[in-house]
């Protein structure tokens, strides 16, 4: 039972994440793009947050690790509000996808 519910918080959290990325780098115009990036940075620091809490609280590095993979998502959005080319806002696009993944991946220790 428990790991058929894992399972399902898997798959929906990926199905999330991973039309959100699409969002993020499909759509041509930077004002429709906006909310699916701010929402991408909360949902980045939301995986890292479930990341950390899931751990044990003797197992700091790991706790400190799933952190640093959240903080890349407020990295991101430094960039894109500092951003004034083109360039910049695709890296913060690249940044907050990283987050997304790797929190996701490491969340369910696939990595």
């Amino acid at each position: 039972m428990a790991l058929g519910l894992l399972l399902l918080l898997f798959i929906g959290m990926s199905v999330v994440s991973g039309l959100g990325i699409l969002f993020l780098f499909l759509m041509k115009d930077r004002k429709k793009r906006k909310p699916v990036f701010y929402f991408l940075v909360v949902w980045g620091m939301f995986i890292a947050f479930l990341s950390a809490r899931s751990l044990p609280t003797n197992f700091i590095m790991q706790q400190v690790l799933a952190w640093a993979i959240g903080f890349v998502s407020i990295i991101a959005l430094l960039v894109y509000l500092t951003a004034k080319t083109e360039r910049q806002y695709y890296i913060s696009y690249i940044l907050v996808s990283c987050s997304v993944v790797i929190g996701i991946l490491r969340l369910f220790y696939l990595i």
